[in-house]
């Protein structure tokens, strides 16, 4: 057989000695072709055949709907220095392996996009196997910082950080390299201990190469950042910001609806002003009238939204103060609430306008780590999840070949 094709099978270093077809299954019958075996107690090559070993039989790769198999006929040698017998060892199956390192490769690659109980219907390997080649394939999930912070030449590396939850209120923080952008990795839980801990790893020299970190509106991230990164600009993601305005004012518009007993619709004050029909708009001005509380907090939102279209820093910042005080003169417990949250993390809201990065990437990689939860039925291991999880972002070629 043309040694290109060998290669392309995984049967390099084999010999063919037939090959016979069912409805179901491919057997390979093979030999080795090197006429030479190295000693395993004094590694010497030795070429002095003793005998023949029973052929084994090892699982290969499944090509289209058919399961191959290989037959492996092997030799024993004696090895001329030490007088030690041993059996030839191929490339292709590790000691006491019932299945090929290409095999394991398509396991891989299979885990990568579908669940275990796929796998398991696919390539018939149970979810035992699967998960203990996934551990072998994911090894380590400490970060690399020296590899990732040295990744891109010139202006550093932003970080993302937001969490996902595992199950129910079960979450884990994400992280994220805004820059390349990449997965980097997953915590176990969105503790602050965690989270120090992984800061704390980060060596000192590298810290400048973090020029920005974007985050959501939680204390803790913007606690552990200030005491491990001092000099990298925290900045809050403009989504966050734009959605806790429209959370609070559906929490306003409910209550209005509970004391006055009358619905209020909801969409008009979720869409942007520009983007309302003259039939919309004539009906939240009917809104308006009846319930003027509402009308400040939708003006609120709105008021925030310009801010994020300004190019410059000071008048943004301007702007904003402006909009804040605004806020306190209407002696409103719902606005002086939303007023104190934006003059608490004021700066990390006008960063932006400086670093102008966003964290729509890791709101991304937790969408598609939803999915992986959906394809998957949900995970009862974490640890699991997380392997599963890095795997699926992880390219094929810098995996670990078996």
């Amino acid at each position: 057989m043309n040694n290109r094709i060998l290669s392309l099978l995984g049967l390099q270093g084999l010999g063919i000695l037939s090959v016979k077809e069912y409805h179901k299954y491919i057997f390979i019958y093979c030999y080795l072709t090197r006429k030479t075996a190295s000693c395993p107690i004094c590694s010497k090559r030795t070429s002095s055949v003793y005998g023949q070993r029973p052929p084994s039989m090892a699982r290969h790769l499944k090509i289209g709907f058919r399961q191959t198999y290989l037959v492996l006929f092997k030799r024993r040698f004696k090895c001329k220095l030490c007088n030690h017998v041993f059996v030839e060892k191929p490339l292709q199956i590790g000691k006491w392996q019932r299945k090929t390192t290409s095999m394991d490769e398509q396991i891989i690659e299979y885990l990568k996009e579908v669940s275990f109980k796929g796998v398991k219907r696919r390539l018939g390997v149970s979810y035992s196997s699967s998960v203990k080649l996934l551990k072998s394939a994911i090894n380590e999930t400490k970060v690399d910082w020296q590899k990732e912070l040295s990744s891109t030449k010139g202006g550093g590396v932003s970080l993302g950080i937001d969490e996902h939850s595992f199950s129910g209120h079960d979450m884990l923080i994400t992280l994220t390299n805004l820059t390349t952008p990449k997965l980097i990795t997953i915590l176990q839980d969105d503790n602050k201990i965690t989270l120090d801990t992984l800061l704390a790893t980060i060596p000192e020299n590298l810290k400048t190469n973090i020029p920005s970190v974007a985050i959501d509106m939680k204390q803790m991230y913007k606690l552990s950042l200030k005491k491990y990164l001092p000099n990298t600009k925290i900045t809050v993601d403009h989504f966050h910001v734009i959605y806790d305005a429209n959370k609070r004012i559906e929490e306003e518009r409910r209550i209005l609806q509970g004391v006055f007993k009358s619905k209020i619709p909801r969409f008009p004050f979720i869409k942007n002003k520009e983007n309302l029909s003259q039939k919309e708009k004539a009906l939240i001005k009917t809104i308006f009238n009846k319930y003027p509380d509402l009308k400040f907090y939708w003006f609120a939102k709105e008021e925030l939204r310009e801010i994020y279209k300004l190019k410059d820093k000071n008048e943004a910042k301007t702007k904003l103060s402006t909009l804040i005080r605004i806020m306190y003169k209407e002696h409103d417990s719902g606005l002086t609430h939303w007023a104190n949250m934006l003059s608490n993390w004021q700066n990390e809201i006008l960063n932006f306008f400086e670093t102008h990065i966003i964290n729509a990437y890791t709101e991304g990689v937790n969408t598609k780590l939803k999915l992986i939860k959906r394809t998957g039925f949900g995970f009862k291991n974490k640890e699991v999840y997380i392997k599963k999880a890095l795997l699926a972002f992880t390219p094929f070629f810098i995996l670990p070949h078996f």
